[in-house]
């Protein structure tokens, strides 16, 4: 008995003291676990923000992010946030530490700390995640160009009578007919780009078909805009992948543009069946009712002409008639706008060609057109297209009508390069007898005539290529047909050899070839007056391309050969010895090839004026070249060299005067090449760098060098550091301790460079140290732009006498500084900064203030100004004292004499990591801020208001209470601010506007009131345009609808789009019932870290039975570690709910379902009709969707359910039927 007694109080003890023992030692170790969860801190931060540089490299490369690498960083933040938390908990009661708390209390926060160092720990080391990301898909259709779209009265009917067919479940093949030129594939366009914008289809392609259409080219689009890559070698394999990839989407709309025939979409991998028909929907255009017919459509839409006054209204605008222009004319112009017979192609090209004309020339373009011969075509309307565009045609020059026929050498709808053309356009001696700068300029003026017009048309919004409507070249080639001088052929469908036997190419000007399969029976061309022969592979491996049997005998007055493989690989190239008699050559491209074999032809070719030779793999630098006494063009860019010593061939082109050498390998042949070039007399422009990433790479004059020994070109006359209008230089070396006066040196005093960036050049001390009389402005006239990066013993960018360096800065347009250590003083006291439009200072160590108040005063040209890693700067102008020292004092205390007086045009205001931060701009200077659109500023604890208070005496804040501040406002993000109370005086408040995008983190004395001021709110007369809305750690929310009890305090959300919340501690709901009309355009929203959240919405049952669709556009929801929800909405929201698509809830512990409904009869169905994703995690009471009734949704494709033990079988079944279809379809 007494041994059990013994052992029960053992027991006892061992619970009791075991614990108090434990607990002791927690307290006393209590400085080591502070200290060790400070380090455990910074190292997961160190690890978090590598993995960020990693994430913005990635998009940079145009790539997204995996899911779970975006979860790594929101639960590293989630934890980082829980950890500050602590911190600030432990901060606050400091007291407790030194034995004034109870000892429960201490030991319940030093266990906090432990459980939180165990936290990280498990995250620590695991943000290798693989795969880390993937190619974003392109944007298709979205990237179409909108600007020349006009609806008319006939437009706005077709294009109601498409969207009424693209909703309608049983038509899936829908056809739009009309006259070439009528603008089918623009309505189509926009029509398409509407329903993707709405997310009517999962998916929209677009793909152009032609009158010879090119299976293998098709294939690939689709791809392209699946974002998937072909390895199949034949059409059919391609077609099945396609086919495999494309029936995982559930609605898809294609667009089959430009059909002349029927076109069976099975070949590209398109396949209608009874499953997705429907649901998948078949757009067709073509010029022909009959080819509607063909393909089986439904319904068939007809895009007709123009009426009189749709068609005047269109002219007028291309040709630019006032009211009064057509009077004096008697009614000359509406009279050539009639022979036009509304057709829009026709209109705008006419319109364009007599737009500034005389009279006289309005009065002939009338006879013409109504005299024009009748042109015999089979085809409605094509007379009428012909007869207007031969008209625009007519009024070009001899040399603008060559250039426009020779851009309908390309297939229909191809992309044409403008540098193409004029490469093409010098070897026919359009610009012979001036140097190649006068020749390109000429060139491009003729091409920028054809576009103004209307002959040639902008891809897009680059300004490099044009491409041609398929009307305009139907025109070109019946124009070059009944032409004795300028025949042109087009072969696409067809290998040349039968080209050779029919004779159809015997009295040509120009021969393009685009077929795919390599034509072994191709042995010679007779046609002595061809100029251009353009051959194209873009087959998708070659082994080789091999011209070796084939003769050039018959076509020895060739000016232009073009032969050009865009398809992958670099396959060795054959060509004939024959290539010798090429003697009238004068542009000549090889592009994509390896081993271009004996290259001893090149010496024969002594007219030669343009050499192009992207994309090669070579052996070494053809000797050949330095024969070539004509040569003017050299383009190396992307070759790579086997052999890695240069072999000095370019330094022998002594009338070279363009080098291009963009991306070459390896890096060390650009840099021997450099040496060499610098004896090029003619040398005018050239782009020779190893990295096209940076703006001042896209010049004209670009050098870009790596460790290179300055001091080699001390000893020459003359180099490229003279001529180059920017210049990269990294990792420098050879004496640059002053590195604008070595450089001057080495150029002779010669400088025209007006971009200088150096990288990485350990021996600059100054950019500019002057102990002469001489001038800056005199040794760098042109300087525009300065980047600085880890310059690691710079330490000032000018020294000397103020009245010598002080002209440096004047004409500074952009200066970037990024990691310059020894830097401390930037900008002298005086300096003017007047022409500075762009300013970016990255890490560096400057001191308190960033501008005097003499230098801030200057910046009237800045737009945008971005400071990070700063841990010194206090002030962005100094204030307190005539001498720009910091006084600490955030009022404002100089005498200005206007408002107005700083950065007038500033746009964007970037401020990240300056810990000391307290003040940016005092309000008095935000009223000249008018145009300012982005503001963000991240991570600056010491800030209390990002615009201060004014000296009351001079500037008092409240004169400007009326203002209307930043009008243009888009986007304001403000984060990880500790001691943020707001924007700017509160008296000043009612006039801060809503911008577009607006995100606030971890701001935690930022009062709610500023977020109603920031969101807008329904008090009051401003104009609420927030979109985009981002709340992250606002303890005093409890609503985000209504964050407080005035009417001022009821945000403004009509314009709503995307809502994420997090870690909102009190956090209840998110709208009441009574908004529900201020959420039209809301499409998704996310909640994490919401303990306190119960509810989405705080209903209101009666207002539930009344109300219309609550959210007629939500699409996505996303619910995350939120303890409290026990469902998200009432089951009387499911008809408020249309566009719901995707699903997912992760880690709320309470949920049972989403939907709360009651019902006590079996099998009744719930419907969401457009629910496609359903994504459940961690889910421990989660039953069903909605407890009682059945979930019918025809759309549902993915289902992701795990750790959800209760969950109904229903949902199982479903997820487990998805999960054998797509085994079957891997199969």
């Amino acid at each position: 008995m007494a041994d059990v007694a013994i052992s029960i109080v053992a027991t006892v003890v061992e619970r009791l003291v075991g614990p108090a023992i434990r607990e002791g030692k927690c307290v006393l170790c209590v400085n080591k676990f502070i200290g060790d969860l400070e380090n455990e801190k910074k190292e997961l931060v160190f690890e978090r923000d590598n993995l960020l540089v990693r994430v913005e490299q990635a998009k940079h490369r145009t790539e997204e992010i995996e899911i779970p690498v975006g979860k790594w960083i929101d639960n590293v933040n989630n934890l980082l946030e829980e950890v500050d938390d602590l911190e600030q908990r432990m901060r606050e009661n400091t007291s407790c530490f030194q034995g004034r708390c109870p000892t429960w209390k201490r030991y319940r926060l030093c266990k906090q700390t432990v459980k939180k160092i165990e936290a990280i720990r498990k995250f620590k080391g695991t943000s290798n995640i693989k795969p880390f990301s993937h190619r974003a898909p392109l944007p298709g259709i979205k990237l179409q160009s909108s600007e020349d779209f006009t609806y008319f009265e006939s437009t706005k009917v077709a294009s109601s009578q498409l969207l009424e067919a693209l909703r309608d479940e049983d038509i899936y093949m829908i056809g739009v007919y009309g006259m070439g030129g009528t603008g089918k594939t623009a309505l189509v366009t926009e029509v398409g780009k509407k329903v993707e914008a709405s997310n009517v289809f999962d998916k929209t392609i677009l793909i152009t078909v032609s009158q010879t259409p090119n299976i293998r080219d098709i294939q690939g689009k689709i791809a392209d805009v699946l974002n998937m890559k072909l390895e199949e070698e034949s059409d059919e394999g391609r077609a099945q992948r396609l086919w495999l990839s494309l029936k995982e989407k559930k609605r898809i709309l294609v667009i089959v543009d430009d059909l002349w025939r029927e076109f069976d979409l099975n070949d590209v991998g398109i396949r209608l069946d009874n499953d997705n028909k429907g649901a998948w929907k078949i757009l067709a255009t073509t010029r022909n009712q009959h080819v509607c017919d063909l393909m089986h459509c439904q319904k068939k839409i007809h895009l007709g002409l123009l009426d009189e006054d749709e068609s005047w209204s269109l002219f007028r605008k291309h040709a630019h008639i006032d009211e009064n222009f057509p009077k004096s004319l008697d009614g000359v112009p509406q009279k050539v706008c009639m022979e036009c017979k509304g057709l829009p192609i026709a209109i705008k090209a006419v319109g364009s060609s007599l737009k500034g004309k005389s009279n006289a020339e309005w009065k002939v373009a009338f006879h013409r057109l109504r005299n024009s011969e009748t042109i015999d075509d089979k085809e409605e309307g094509v007379g009428v297209a012909l007869s207007c565009l031969k008209l625009s045609y007519d009024y070009l020059s001899n040399k603008e009508k060559l250039v426009f026929l020779m851009c309908s050498m390309f297939p229909e709808d191809y992309k044409i390069s403008v540098e193409d053309m004029i490469r093409y356009a010098v070897g026919l001696g359009l610009g012979q007898g001036f140097s190649l700068e006068s020749a390109r300029d000429e060139i491009e003026a003729m091409i920028n005539r054809l576009l103004e017009s209307c002959l040639l048309m902008h891809t897009g919004e680059s300004k490099e290529y044009v491409k041609m409507h398929d009307t305009v070249r139907d025109t070109a080639l019946w124009i070059a047909k009944r032409s004795d001088n300028n025949k042109i052929v087009v072969n696409v469908d067809k290998p040349i050899s039968t080209l050779e036997m029919d004779d159809s190419i015997r009295d040509c000007f120009a021969l393009s070839s685009w077929y795919l399969e390599q034509d072994k029976k191709f042995h010679q061309l007779h046609a002595p007056n061809l100029e251009i022969l353009l051959l194209h592979s873009r087959r998708w491996r070659w082994k080789c391309f091999d011209l070796s049997r084939a003769t050039f005998q018959g076509i020895k007055g060739l000016k232009v050969f073009s032969l050009i493989n865009n398809a992958y690989g670099n396959p060795p190239l054959y060509l004939p010895s024959s290539t010798h008699s090429l003697t009238n050559l004068r542009t000549l491209r090889l592009n994509g090839f390896k081993n271009l074999g004996n290259t001893s032809f090149l010496g024969s070719l002594t007219r030669l004026e343009v050499l192009d030779l992207q994309h090669c793999i070579l052996e070494e630098l053809p000797n050949e070249i330095g024969k070539l006494e004509r040569l003017k063009l050299l383009d190396l860019s992307f070759c790579v060299f086997l052999q890695e010593n240069y072999n000095g061939a370019i330094g022998k082109c002594s009338q070279l005067e363009e080098l291009y050498a963009s991306k070459c390998m390896p890096k060390e042949y650009i840099c021997q090449c450099v040496m060499d070039i610098i004896t090029l007399p003619m040398l005018q422009r050239f782009v020779i760098c190893t990295d096209l990433n940076r703006d001042f790479a896209k010049t004209s004059r670009h050098l870009e060098v790596m460790d290179f020994n300055i001091s080699n070109l001390k000893d020459s006359k003359k180099n490229l550091l003279q001529m180059a209008e920017t210049i990269h230089l990294i990792h420098l070396h050879g004496g640059c301790k002053n590195i604008i006066q070595d450089m001057i040196k080495v150029m002779r005093g010669t400088s025209c460079f007006t971009s200088l960036c150096l990288e990485g050049c350990p021996e600059i001390e100054y950019i500019v140290n002057t102990t002469s009389d001489s001038e800056v402005a005199f040794l760098v006239p042109k300087l525009v732009e300065l980047v600085l990066l880890e310059l690691e013993n710079l330490e000032e960018l000018c020294r000397g006498p103020p009245q010598q360096v002080l002209s440096f800065f004047e004409r500074l347009e952009k200066l970037e500084i990024q990691q310059c250590l020894k830097l401390h003083n930037i900008f002298p006291q005086e300096c003017n900064l007047q022409n500075l439009k762009i300013l970016k200072i990255t890490n560096s160590m400057f001191g308190e203030a960033l501008f005097s108040i003499s230098v801030a005063q200057s910046l009237q040209q800045l737009e945008v100004l971005e400071v990070s890693q700063c841990d010194e700067l206090k002030l962005i102008i100094a204030i307190g004292s005539e001498h720009g020292s910091n006084s600490g004092n955030e009022i404002f205390q100089t005498d200005l004499k206007g408002s107005h007086f700083v950065m007038s045009r500033l746009k964007k205001l970037q401020i990240s990591n300056c810990r000391k931060l307290e003040s940016i701009l005092p309000i008095c200077c935000v009223e000249g801020l008018a145009p300012l659109e982005e503001i963000e500023i991240i991570q600056a604890p010491q800030l209390k208001l990002v615009f201060g208070e004014c000296d009351h005496q001079n500037h008092p804040s409240h004169q400007y209470r009326n203002k209307n501040l930043h009008p243009h406002l888009k986007r304001l993000k403000l984060t990880d601010l500790d001691n943020l109370i707001g924007i700017c005086p509160e008296k000043n408040c009612e006039n801060w506007p809503s911008s577009i995008v607006l995100i606030v983190e971890k701001c935690p004395k930022l009062s709610a009131s500023w977020i109603a001021t920031l969101a807008g709110s329904d008090d009051g007369e401003k104009v609420f345009k927030v979109a985009k809305m981002t709340l992250r750690g606002f303890s005093e929310l409890s609503r985000i609808s209504r964050v407080g009890p005035s009417p001022r305090h009821i945000l403004s959300l009509h314009c709503l789009q995307s809502l994420a919340v997090s870690s909102c501690k009190n956090l209840r709901s998110l709208f009441s019932m009574e908004i529900h009309k201020s959420l039209p355009e809301l499409t998704s929203f996310r909640v994490y870290n919401c303990d306190e959240l119960e509810q989405i919405i705080e209903e209101n049952e009666e207002l539930v039975s009344n109300t219309e669709v609550c959210f007629p556009k939500l699409t996505d929801i996303r619910i995350v570690n939120c303890k409290k929800m026990k469902s998200l909405f009432s089951v009387a929201m499911i008809r408020m709910l249309p566009k719901l698509s995707t699903l997912e809830i992760s880690e709320v512990t309470q949920l049972e379902e989403v939907f709360k409904g009651e019902n006590t009869i079996n099998d009744i169905e719930i419907e969401l009709v457009n629910l496609s994703s359903i994504q459940l995690h961690k889910l421990p009471c989660f039953v069903d969707i909605c407890k009682g009734f059945k979930l019918r949704t025809a759309k549902i494709k993915h289902v992701d359910i795990v750790e959800c033990p209760k969950i109904a079988p229903s949902l199982r079944e479903i997820q487990v039927q998805l999960e054998e279809s797509g085994d079957r379809s891997r199969k």
